[in-house]
């Protein structure tokens, strides 16, 4: 009892506050009827209470119960303050405009304007336009005829720009402008220019500015932000800072948002320097970048790849006591994995963990990305286990093991998938479906296209080209057509699409069809490809030879004329080129008749043809009407007459040459030829052609002259290249440091090392300064030939002249150590390329693997091939070929499997044995070895490696001494020809180096060609 009297004497102390009303239900029980001011009170307790939906209960009852003591006032106004709340606090418009919907149907309800002015709004912000449609219906109803102010006007516009229809957003802007009672303010036009920048309709721009300037308007720095940013968006630069500019000049002053505009523009548009720029021009105008701008930088210098600046720029950040999110740390580590720097990648991850930096799927995604890019895919499998990926992560999986041909990884990447339970996209189900035509799993991927609808997922063009390509490929034509047709009923509109299945037609030899859908194509208003179409008239005339080109030119007449005319021209060079004269003669008048032109490349071919088709002449084309026709004296023409000249008789094509440069000096045709001839591996007519013209050709200077050079050098005509340096010597060319780059190389393919040196010491007397290739020429002949202490002499000389040596020069090295069995040496060099940061190459890598094979130190071998394939780098077929045989002669059998795996899986590789030519059509090469590989039969294997190696790698052919001749002073050196012969003391190294190895003979050689004896 005193416990229960203690609690209750407690409880009667506690001050308890009355409230200052009481709700109509309690005063009816009373007996008293409620008041004007006690309506009030309750309905203020509910609004303060955020009770919004007793409000409408509660004046939906005073109607029903025909109660009038409370004023329309009052309720409407609680009525639009519940709707607010909805929209505004809750972010719920829905039940907001729920609520307005049912009580408008109670007689004396009236919502204020701002009320439907919030909703709109809402609607417009949250994407919903056609919720915001119908406000703005009910808003005009008789029973309001609220206005539409600048307001409502700028929510409608941004909405519809928000969900990315500037189109409606425009409309909607025109329609309202001409009921003449709309009045406008800077946001509402803001809004517009936002809707103008997306349809890139920059003309409207100064439009708007003349109506800013009419209404009496002030332009802010709002209005031109986002100005700047529309120009931006589209790539207009230059346009961007002129408004920027002109802002300024107008002294409205920019703030930090302005110039964050600024910054990321030009960063994204690589430009990063400038935004530099403005960093530095913003901080001392007083405003402070936030976050975001230090971002944009960086991000900006990560895209052109100065990852050092970027990290200095972080640096600055964190000094400046800015806390840094994720969004900063993937902005770097996206950088690194652009250039595959995955150290600093992983540094970066374990950086933001310390630091309590939460790294979400969008980063590991951003690494995933990098490694699958690199060709580290399983690597991204790894990681992503860690991680609950998204569709994105599936995707950039699935994209790798397709790049990579890896269908066991694939298999894999679908499995988890479907385990995931991740809710797939269009652009998903586009990679899925491609990687199951990799597997051959056509099933799956009819399931997954036909799944598609039951998933809410519309294929997209992606999707039919992807399944029409796919099918095609495989030679599922029927399933390919099914899945055509399917495309035509949609109202997709999609060149590539047809051209996937006029491919796969053609392919097939299914012509008739093709030409069908190809018509189809152009009735349906389409832009024909060209290379779509000369595809379609190669198979024509493949399997209906020239008469069904001449068919298929009479049924496609219909056509657009210049569509028209450029398959006619087409046509017309795929006859000549096949060497159908008649048909071709029929088609060139067939073009005349109707006015074409003929076009350069259709003129050319039909030229030549007739220079090869003497009865073609005769009969129906005559070769110098047609000739005058294209012009006589134009360029081309002659070209083409002196290219079928030099292939027939070459003092022919001179006489020519001298006969078209007496009536006209403005020929460049020449020096075409030239380069022709030498490509086709006839140099020695090119050099002819230029030295047997009584004249000199025109317009040839020292490139041309050197283009000879080099050809006639690569031939092993030293004699006739210098014979050419004489000529161009004559005509007051000045050689350069190529030209005799090109002599030097020729020389040391020819074992003419002392000429060589002399020409080399002689460059700087001419004024010539060497470069870094003459020294690479040098180092690469003195390595091949053994002399590698006279090739690290070169080394040291080139690096004192600041002329920095590639990963090619000390290959030269690497290789020529290699050769003499210095494995201590090859690792001292590989060594030293890592400390200089130069990185290795396939060369690299083959050869400090042989030279581990050589010495029996297969776990050196493996060990460096490892390390090199972790680096990104990887041996080239040769590389493999010695670490698989140094391995199988170990009689470690399994290991030289696993590296033959690795062979067959490199693409560079299998690429290169897809092209021998193995005399069979049954299989190639790349799948025996696959198959050899599968069964263990690894010495065959190598057996087969061996003949594809020498096939791919021929050993060097000797030269023929007879064709050397030794350099004379007269056509390369001028005036220093007694200084070239008695500079003993340059060549003093070689000597000493060939009698300290005891090889007495080669230095009695060296010494009597330079003494003369």
């Amino acid at each position: 009892m005193r416990l229960s009297k203690l609690l209750t004497s407690k409880r009667l102390s506690i001050p308890h506050k009355q409230p200052s009303f009481q709700s109509p239900a309690t005063l009816f029980k009373t007996g008293f009827n409620p008041t004007v001011k006690d309506y009030t009170n309750f309905l203020h307790h509910l609004s303060n209470s955020h009770k919004f939906r007793f409000i409408t209960h509660f004046i939906s009852q005073l109607k029903s119960n025909q109660i009038e003591q409370t004023p329309n006032v009052l309720q409407n106004r609680m009525l639009d303050a519940s709707i607010q709340q909805f929209c505004i606090n809750e972010k719920d418009p829905e039940r907001g405009f729920s609520i307005l919907q049912r009580l408008l149907k109670i007689d004396g309800i009236l919502p204020s304007s701002f009320t439907f002015y919030t909703l709109i709004s809402c609607f417009s912000r949250q994407g919903k336009m056609d919720r915001a449609m119908e406000v703005m219906e009910l808003m005009s109803d008789e029973k309001f005829k609220y206005p539409f102010d600048g307001f409502v006007i700028s929510s409608v516009i941004l909405g519809f720009v928000s969900i990315g229809e500037p189109e409606l957003a425009v409309e909607f802007y025109e329609n309202a402008e001409k009921t003449g009672v709309v009045k406008m303010n800077v946001v509402g036009y803001t809004s517009l220019l936002s809707a103008y920048g997306r349809l890139k309709r920059f003309e409207k721009v100064y439009d708007l500015g003349c109506k800013i300037e009419k209404d009496g308007l002030a332009f802010d720095v709002v209005f031109y932000g986002c100005l700047v940013h529309e120009y931006f968006k589209v790539g207009m630069v230059v346009s961007a800072l002129e408004k920027h500019k002109e802002m300024v000049g107008k002294k409205i002053e920019p703030n930090v948002v302005c110039y964050s505009i600024l910054i990321n523009g030009f960063s994204k548009e690589g430009f990063v320097e400038k935004a530099v720029g403005f960093l530095h021009k913003m901080r001392k105008e007083g405003i402070e970048p936030n976050l975001i701008t230090y971002t944009t930088i960086m991000l900006g210098l990560c895209k052109k790849g100065k990852l050092e600046e970027a990290l200095n720029l972080f640096k600055i950040v964190e000094d400046l006591g800015m806390k840094v999110d994720e969004f900063v740390y993937a902005t770097l580590i996206d950088g690194f994995c652009r250039i595959y720097d995955f150290d600093n990648v992983f540094r970066l991850l374990n950086e933001m963990d310390k630091k309590g930096v939460h790294a979400s799927v969008v980063t590991y995604n951003t690494i995933i990305n990098g490694l699958c890019k690199s060709g580290r895919t399983n690597e991204a499998c790894e990681m992503s286990r860690n991680i609950s990926g998204d569709a994105i992560t599936y995707s950039t999986l699935l994209h790798g093991y397709i790049k990579e041909k890896d269908s066991m990884g694939l298999l894999m990447t679908k499995k988890r998938l479907e385990e995931a339970g991740i809710h797939m996209d269009v652009i998903m189900c586009n990679v899925l479906i491609r990687a199951l035509f990799m597997v051959g799993s056509f099933e799956d991927v009819y399931v997954i296209y036909k799944g598609m609808p039951e998933m809410g997922l519309v294929p997209n063009h992606v999707t039919y080209c992807t399944l029409i390509d796919g099918y095609c490929k495989f030679g599922r034509i029927e399933d390919a057509l099914e899945i055509f047709d399917d495309f035509r009923m949609t109202s997709t509109d999609s060149v590539a699409c047809y051209n996937c299945i006029i491919n796969g037609l053609c392919k097939r030899n299914m012509i008739d069809i093709a030409i069908q859908v190809f018509l189809e194509l152009n009735e349906r208003g389409m832009l024909l490809d060209l290379g779509i179409c000369r595809l379609l008239l190669q198979s024509i005339l493949r399997t209906m030879g020239p008469e069904g080109i001449m068919d298929f030119i009479s049924n496609i007449e219909k056509l657009g004329r210049d569509v028209f005319h450029i398959i006619c021209n087409d046509a017309l060079c795929f006859l000549c080129d096949e060497g159908f004269s008649e048909s071709a003669s029929d088609l060139y008048t067939f073009i005349r008749k109707n006015g074409f032109v003929l076009t350069t490349m259709s003129s050319n071919s039909l030229l030549e043809l007739l220079l090869n088709d003497q009865k073609m002449c005769l009969t129906k084309i005559s070769l110098s009407d047609f000739v005058k026709e294209i012009g006589v004296f134009e360029p081309r023409v002659s070209k083409i007459i002196l290219d079928h000249l030099c292939m027939k008789d070459v003092r022919l094509a001179i006489k020519f040459l001298e006969s078209r440069n007496a009536k006209t000096q403005n020929l460049t045709f020449p020096v075409s030829v030239l380069e022709k001839l030498i490509k086709n591996g006839r140099t020695h007519d090119a050099f002819k052609l230029l030295m047997g013209s009584k004249e000199r050709l025109p317009f040839m200077d020292v490139v041309d002259y050197t283009i000879v050079v080099d050809g006639l050098c690569k031939e092993r005509h030293i004699g006739k290249a210098l014979e050419v340096c004489t000529l161009a010597k004559n005509y007051g060319i000045t050689l350069n440091i190529v030209t005799y780059n090109s002599v030097i190389n020729g020389l040391c393919h020819q074992g003419c090392f002392v000429e060589a040196f002399r020409l080399f010491d002689s460059l700087e007397k001419i004024n010539v300064i060497p470069s870094e290739i003459t020294y690479s020429i040098l180092i690469d002949s003195l390595s091949k030939e053994g002399y590698l202490h006279d090739a690290n002499k070169f080394l040291e000389k080139m690096i004192l002249k600041n002329l920095k040596p590639n990963i090619r020069v000390y290959n030269s090295l690497i290789n020529g150590y290699s050769k003499l069995g210095s494995l201590q040496e090859v690792l001292k060099i590989v060594d030293d390329l890592h400390e200089k940061g130069i990185k290795p190459d396939e060369f690299t890598v083959s050869v400090v693997i042989n030279s581990f094979c050589k010495s029996g130190n297969m776990e050196g071998a493996l060990e460096y091939y490892f390390d090199s394939k972790m680096s990104g780098f990887s041996p080239d077929l040769l590389g493999f070929f010695y670490l698989i045989r140094g391995l199988c002669s170990k009689g470690r059998m399994e290991e030289s499997r696993s590296i033959l795996r690795d062979m067959l899986q490199t693409e560079k590789n299998v690429d290169l044995l897809k092209k021998v030519d193995t005399g069979y059509e049954t299989e190639s090469v790349d799948l025996f070895l696959v198959s050899l590989c599968d069964q263990g039969n690894i010495r065959e294997a190598i057996m087969i490696l061996d003949e594809i190696v020498r096939m791919v790698f021929p050993v060097e052919k000797k030269v023929d001494e007879r064709e050397l001749r030794v350099v004379g002073s007269e056509p390369l050196i001028s005036n220093h020809e007694d200084d070239v012969y008695d500079d003993f003391e340059a060549y003093y190294s070689l000597l000493a180096s060939l009698c300290s190895r005891g090889e007495m003979k080669k230095a009695n050689k060296v010494a009597k060609l330079l003494t003369g004896f």
